[in-house]
Parts: C-alpha cells; sequence; structure tokens
C-alpha cells in the first residue's frame, strides 16, 4: 500500500516581505499532496523593518537642522572661440580629449565631438580645478581653478591654442589703438574748428585740448581691457543682435553700434518702467509667500488631522477608513517621502493592495532621488520596499533587482559591514529562501549574520534575526537538529536581552513549536504554540495578527492529530481577527479559508472543502492576479478535492494549471513543481494508466533530488511510491 507522510513547511516568521507563503503540506495516499499552512507571525514589518526603516525615519529630525546635499547634474561645454568673419558668424569648435578637474571627484574626460559633458554635483556650488588639452589654452585664464554655482545653464570653457590667444589679443588691441586714434583726430579737429570760428575763447580752447590729450595717456589702459575683452569673446554665446552690436564696436564701427542700440528705444524711460514692473513683482511676490505660507501651514494641518483619523480608525480595526486618510495625507504633498512611505506601507501591510502600494513607494523613489540623490538611504529605503512587494506577488527576479538595488546603495553610503547592510543581505536570503534555493538562501542569511556579530557583538537582536533566518532554511530542508540549534540560539538571545515576555520570544516559541510539529511530537508543539499565544495575547491582546497566526498553527497540529472539531475551532478563531484586523479580501483571510477547507476535506466534506478552497482562490486571484504561487497552491487544492471526488478530469485540469504557474514563477527544476508532478500521478494511477503515474512520479523524484536532497522525507517518499508502482506494474505484467 501506498505511505502516508505528513509533513509541514512553515515560512520564515523574519523577513522584510510582509506576504502569507503557502506551503505544501504533503499527504501521499498515492501521493496526495494536500496543502495546509503553519504561518508564524511576520516580526519583521514589526521587528526588521522598523530597524532599517525607522532608522531612516527617525533621521528625518536632522534634515530641519542641516542643509540637505541633493546631487543635480552640471552641463557643460568645451570648445574654441564662436567669432564673427566679414559681419558672419562662424561657430567654434567641441574639444574632444580635453580633461575637466573638478575638486572632489574623479577627472571627467571629455568625449563627445560637440565638446559636451556632465558630472553630479552635492550642493550649491563646486570647484573646477583645472581645464586641460594638450596644444590649448583657457582663453580666460581666470576659468580655472574656480568656484561655480550650479546652474541650469551650460558652463563654457573656451580655448585656443597659445599662438592663437596672442594673435587674437593682438588684432584687438590693433583695431581698438585704430579707432581711438582715429576719435582723437575726430576731436581735435572739432576743437581746432571751433576755435577757428571764434566759437570758444583761447581758454576754453587750451582746456579742451588738455582734457582731451589727458584722456589720451589713460588710453593704453582701456587699449589693454578692451583688447582683453574682445580677444576672448566668445560670439557663441550670444544672440544674433548682440553680436552684430559687439561686431561693429570690436571693427569701430560706432555709429552703427550706436543705431542699432537706439533701434530698441529710449534705454531711461525702459529702465524706470522696469523699476516700476519690479516693484509690482516684489509686492506680487511677497502677496503669493504669504498665500504659500498659509496654504503650507493649512496642508500640515490637515495632514495631522488625516494622520490622527487614521489612527483612530486603525485602532477600531477600520481599515478602509484608515486607508483613506493616510492616502488622502500623501496625496496633500506628493514631495513627502515619508508620507508616500507611510501610505505605501499601510496599503501594502494591511490591505494587500499590492499596485497601489508600488505607486505610492514608486513616487516616494523619484522624489528620494530627486530631493537626495541615487545613493542616499531614502532611496534605499524605497527599493527596498519595492521589492517586498515584489516578493509579496511572488515575482521573485524583481525582488531581487530592487533588494540589490538598495543594498548597492548602503554599500556605497555605509560601506560593507553596516548593519543596514546585514539588513538586505537578509531581506535577500528571504528571496532565496522562497524560491527554495536554500544554498544561496544560506550564503546570504550567514553574511548578514557575520556583519552583525562584528558590529554588535554575540548577543545582539539582530544577531538572534540571522539565527532564526538560518534555523528557517534548514526547518524548510528537513534537517530539523539543526533548525533547533538555531532557533533556540535565536531563542536565548530575544529571552536575554527583552526578557520572556517579549514579542520576539514568542516568535521562537512558534518556530520552535513547528519543528516538533514537523516531527509528529504534537504535545510538544502544541506547548511551544501556547507559549507563544500566552506572550502575544498578554502582549498584544486577542485581536492581533500575531495571536491569528498562532491560533493558525496551533489548529493545523489539531488537525495533524485528527482531532477536526478542534482545528476548525482554531482556524476559525484566526479567520475572526484576520477578517477583523485586515478585511474580508486579504492574503491573510485566504489563508485561514484555505485551511479550513484543508480541516473538510481531511474528515472527507469535500463539498465544504471545495466551498473554502474556491473561496481562497477568489481572494488570491484578486489580489495577486492568475500567476501567483499562492494561487497554484488553491489550483492543486481544488485538484486534491476533485481528485477525491473521482473527478479525475478535473483533478488534471487543476494540477495542470498549478503546475503551469510554478513553472513559470519557479523554473522547471523547484521542489513546488515536483509537487505538482506528484499530485498529477495518483490521478494516471487511479485511472489505470501506471505508465504514467510512472512517468510524473520520476520527474518528480528527479527534481526533489537536486533541490532538497536524497535524505529528505518527501524524497524518501517518491522513492519508496516508486517502488510499489513498480511492483504493482510487475504483477499486472506477470
Amino acid at each position: 500500500m501506498w505511505i502516508v507522510n505528513r509533513t509541514i513547511c512553515r515560512c520564515c516568521s523574519l523577513t522584510l516581505k510582509n506576504i502569507v507563503k503557502n506551503t505544501v503540506f504533503t499527504e501521499f495516499i498515492f501521493a496526495n499532496i494536500n496543502t495546509s499552512q503553519k504561518l508564524l507571525p511576520n516580526l519583521k514589518q514589526r521587528y526588521q523593518n522598523m530597524r532599517i526603516g525607522t532608522r531612516i525615519l527617525t533621521a528625518i529630525a536632522a534634515l530641519f537642522l542641516c542643509v540637505i546635499s541633493v546631487a543635480q547634474t552640471q552641463q557643460g561645454v568645451v570648445k574654441t572661440r564662436g567669432r564673427m568673419v566679414n559681419g558672419k558668424h562662424v561657430p567654434g569648435k567641441g574639444l574632444p580629449g580635453t580633461v575637466v578637474s573638478i575638486k572632489g571627484r574623479t577627472a571627467i574626460g571629455v568625449k563627445n565631438n560637440n565638446g559636451t559633458f556632465s558630472f553630479p554635483v552635492n550642493g550649491k556650488q563646486f570647484m573646477v580645478q583645472t581645464v586641460k588639452k594638450s596644444g590649448y589654452t583657457l582663453v580666460d585664464a581666470d576659468a580655472a581653478p574656480k568656484t561655480y554655482m550650479h546652474s541650469a545653464n551650460m558652463l563654457y570653457f573656451v580655448m585656443e591654442t597659445p599662438e592663437q590667444v596672442t594673435q587674437d589679443k593682438l588684432t584687438s588691441e590693433k583695431k581698438i589703438r585704430r579707432t581711438l586714434q582715429r576719435q582723437l583726430q575726430e576731436r581735435e579737429d572739432e576743437i581746432e574748428a571751433l576755435k577757428a570760428a571764434n566759437k570758444i575763447s583761447q581758454q576754453e580752447y587750451q582746456k579742451a585740448l588738455q582734457k582731451l590729450y589727458a584722456d589720451q595717456e589713460n588710453n593704453e589702459k582701456l587699449i589693454s581691457d578692451m583688447a582683453k575683452r574682445y580677444s576672448e569673446l566668445d560670439y557663441d554665446q550670444m544672440d544674433e543682435f548682440y553680436r552684430h552690436v559687439s561686431n561693429f564696436i570690436e571693427q569701430g564701427e560706432l555709429t552703427k553700434a550706436d543705431s542699432m542700440l537706439r533701434s530698441r528705444g529710449d534705454v531711461g524711460s525702459q529702465i524706470e518702467a522696469q523699476l516700476q514692473k519690479g516693484a509690482t513683482i516684489q509686492k506680487k511676490k511677497e502677496e503669493l509667500q504669504k498665500a504659500e505660507d498659509v496654504h503650507k501651514h493649512d496642508i500640515e494641518e490637515l495632514a495631522r488631522r488625516c494622520y490622527s483619523y487614521y489612527e483612530n480608525f486603525l485602532m477600531q480595526h477600520q481599515n478602509d477608513s484608515a486607508a483613506k486618510y493616510i492616502e488622502w495625507r500623501a496625496k496633500l504633498d506628493t514631495t513627502n517621502v515619508e508620507w508616500q512611505n507611510d501610505a505605501g506601507r499601510f496599503i501594502n501591510n494591511y490591505q494587500a493592495r499590492y499596485n497601489d502600494a508600488l505607486k505610492y513607494y514608486e513616487i516616494g523613489l523619484r522624489q528620494s532621488v530627486t530631493q537626495f540623490g541615487e545613493m542616499d538611504e531614502w532611496t534605499a529605503l524605497f527599493n527596498n520596499n519595492i521589492g517586498g512587494v515584489y516578493d509579496s506577488q511572488g515575482d521573485y527576479p524583481k525582488a531581487l533587482e530592487y533588494y540589490n538595488k538598495a543594498l548597492g546603495i548602503l554599500e556605497k553610503v555605509y560601506g560593507t559591514e553596516h548593519p543596514n547592510v546585514a539588513a538586505s543581505y537578509n531581506n535577500i536570503g528571504t528571496v532565496y529562501d522562497s524560491q527554495r534555493d536554500y544554498t544561496k538562501a544560506l550564503e546570504y542569511h550567514h553574511k548578514a549574520l557575520g556583519i552583525w556579530e562584528k558590529v554588535f557583538g554575540t548577543e545582539h537582536p539582530d544577531v538572534a534575526t540571522s539565527y532564526n533566518n538560518i534555523g528557517s532554511v534548514y526547518d524548510s530542508l528537513g534537517d530539523y537538529i539543526k533548525a533547533l540549534e538555531y532557533y533556540q540560539k535565536a531563542l536565548g538571545i530575544w529571552g536575554k536581552v527583552f526578557g520572556t515576555e517579549h514579542p520576539n520570544v514568542a516568535t521562537s516559541y512558534n518556530n520552535i513549536g513547528g519543528v516538533y510539529d514537523s516531527q509528529g511530537d504534537y504535545p510538544k508543539a502544541l506547548e511551544y504554540y501556547n507559549k507563544a499565544l500566552g506572550i502575544y495575547e498578554k502582549v498584544f491582546g486577542t485581536e492581533h495578527p500575531d495571536v491569528a497566526w498562532t491560533y493558525n498553527n496551533i489548529g493545523t497540529v489539531y488537525d495533524s492529530q485528527r482531532d477536526y472539531t478542534k482545528a476548525l475551532e482554531y482556524h476559525q478563531k484566526a479567520l475572526g481577527i484576520r477578517e477583523k484586523v485586515f478585511g474580508t479580501e486579504h492574503p491573510n483571510v485566504a489563508t485561514s479559508y484555505n485551511n479550513i477547507g484543508s480541516v473538510y476535506y481531511s474528515q472527507g466534506d469535500y463539498p465544504k472543502a471545495l466551498e473554502y478552497h474556491q473561496k481562497a482562490l477568489g481572494i488570491r486571484e484578486k489580489v495577486f492576479g492568475t500567476e501567483h504561487p499562492d494561487v497554484a497552491t488553491s489550483y492543486n487544492n481544488i485538484g486534491l478535492v476533485h481528485y477525491y471526488q473521482r473527478d479525475f478530469q478535473k483533478a488534471l485540469e487543476y494540477h495542470n494549471k498549478a503546475l503551469g504557474i510554478r513553472e513559470k514563477v519557479f523554473g522547471t527544476e523547484h521542489p513546488d513543481v515536483a509537487t505538482s508532478y506528484y499530485n498529477i500521478g495518483p490521478v494516471y494511477f487511479s485511472q489505470g494508466d501506471y505508465p504514467k503515474a510512472l512517468e510524473y512520479c520520476k520527474k518528480a523524484l528527479e527534481i526533489y533530488k537536486k533541490t532538497i536532497g536524497t535524505e529528505h522525507q518527501y524524497t524518501k517518499t517518491v522513492m519508496e511510491n516508486i517502488d510499489f508502482l513498480k511492483q504493482k506494474m510487475s504483477h499486472i505484467e506477470d
């Protein structure tokens, strides 16, 4: 006969993702895998996320006391002078190969043929130390070293060969000297004509000449200053009108320059008009500033009221109303990253509206990058939270992408041995655990452990977090001795640090109870679950999600003991709390429906089992979409019910749906895929198609061997059932 093996897997209780994992509890009757759950409190959102997130949020106070360093981009160009040749504009040429050195950062090599470049600026100003290109020199020698203010305008560096710079200065000096000499001669002629016409006296004549010649003595200084200006003038940076005005002045065609300038009207009257306009604008600005101050005050007051309403409704478990107010606050100011984070976190954790949570986190991420830069704690936090949403949705590649982005920022901000870096390692480890890549999961959890032990010593709560999560991986692997060892280590630290009546201690009791449950030691399991329940009820009261988790776990033990009345009682208690806390369409509520369905399934009440599994499926499809591992779990369970109702066509349909999702989400070599193969086996067996049944069992066996090893109970059971199948087939042949 077929061997019955009953195994329950749990999800890790300390993860930064707020998810409900449905892990398979396997009952081989041919290979009947019935999915129930043992879900432990999601302490990470309460504890570990507090460790990263709150630490960052606490830093907000400091933002009001210091100048925020905002990463911005400064654009620049290195080029030759734009010139006027025969009255026509000839643009300068870009100078690729130039090296621009900015204080405090790596030198910038100009690569673009048009000479453009850019670099990030932290703060309002920066210093250009040097601008160098072989064979060229800066036209304006004062351009570097020099401190510049960040601007949206292009930063220009004009360079020419030393020979060209000298030639330009000599040419400008020659033109200006000729112009001034011509003006001197014209003025002398005017004075002589006045004297000849007896329009001025001898004394006035002498004074006029003396002044003219005194002015001439100052001409050399004027020539030098004007020559410098015009030899450095880059006509590319001027509009067409002023190009021509400057060109006329440089060429000594002063009448033309004057005519052009006068064509734009009387400067004096225009200045007076602009002064009046400026005064009006200033008055409007003052009025606008007052209005903005009132607006800002009103927003802050409304935000405080919204938050108070939110807290009030939250305490009454009226999550829809709480969500309305926390979202209104977020919409009042989309630039406030804290408000976006609060809204995203609430609707993610309490309403499982993952797509809406993503929107708030993505707004917060954009604002964080704009206000604080790519390499900021807030930016890391939003990447982390986005990763958590994708993790909840079962999109593990996306989750890893964003968790790794957060890790990269934190490593750059803090270095490689900081507690927040360890937290990122921890989060990445939980994704690999979800993917059943236990080698990778252990690698990252040990990385986190190494940092936390180095920074905090061996008796710190974060060290206990790593021990707990490492224990969870060993638990999933079926190595219960190792799992107990690490769970006990975590318990020892949490008990020493927090005392014996702390939620973290209760988490350890829950996890230890789960190991005993997996080993079939139900009295021990109940003992530890009840210890956890006592602490949770004392700390949180009787209507808290962690109390519901523990009721859930106690219910699964009674289910394992075939005490179905007690099992239903505890699962119904868990359901009642979850519906009150989360509402009726939350994944945690679906978990309770799933577990109640599993109890009815165990009792042989298949219509009731189907009813509750369909309820669970409805919520999961609505929350997660149609391609999520939890949806696959519901398909799996519905397939099992149809199998026992001997509707083999329906059973195959639902098991194949589960298989399709699992292969798409996890790939073709994952334990959950093996579970689907193994569940398809008994359907073919019951139809008398033993070769097909054997084929699917062998597929399952190969995956189990690769992923969880030959010593795992799942693998052993499959091997024994394959032997049974072969014997059955040999008897038929005989």
